[in-house]
């Protein structure tokens, strides 16, 4: 075999080895579960406690300060530990996430949300219990 055989043959196994890549990503993606829809709860933590759809209850044990250390509850029932996520509306937050800790009758998560250059003070909660997402808009103090 000539040398530019050889570059050829190898060139043409290389694009080869790429396609069965790039086919094996797009099916891996395209098999992924589509993520849950998110139903808007029209309760504020912050004010009181919240019963979601699900039957559980949400409540802010401290007051939520930006900068500054709170607890959230969860009562109820749940097979996974839930999750919840925190950001405003039209500015990135950056990766707020937090899983809530199995305690006596519920979950506790304990939180810190990130300071705003800009001092708003609305929040949005998304929580995750058991594949159910909600959205759950409250304001900081």
């Amino acid at each position: 075999m000539t040398r530019t055989q050889l570059k050829w043959t190898t060139i043409g196994v290389a694009l080869v080895l790429l396609g069965a890549v790039k086919f094996a990503l797009i099916s891996w993606y395209l098999s992924r579960p589509v993520e849950a829809a998110v139903q808007d709860v029209a309760c504020d933590p912050a004010q009181s406690s919240c019963r979601l759809p699900n039957g559980m209850q949400l409540q802010f044990v401290t007051a939520p300060k930006s900068g500054q250390p709170f607890e959230i509850r969860l009562s109820g029932e749940a097979k996974d530990a839930p999750a919840a996520e925190f950001s405003m509306r039209d500015m990135d937050m950056g990766f707020n996430r937090y899983r809530f800790v199995a305690q006596q009758g519920g979950w506790q998560a304990r939180v810190t949300l990130p300071m705003c250059v800009s001092q708003r003070q609305d929040w949005v909660m998304t929580l995750e219990v058991e594949g159910r997402r909600y959205s759950l808009p409250f304001r900081t103090s």
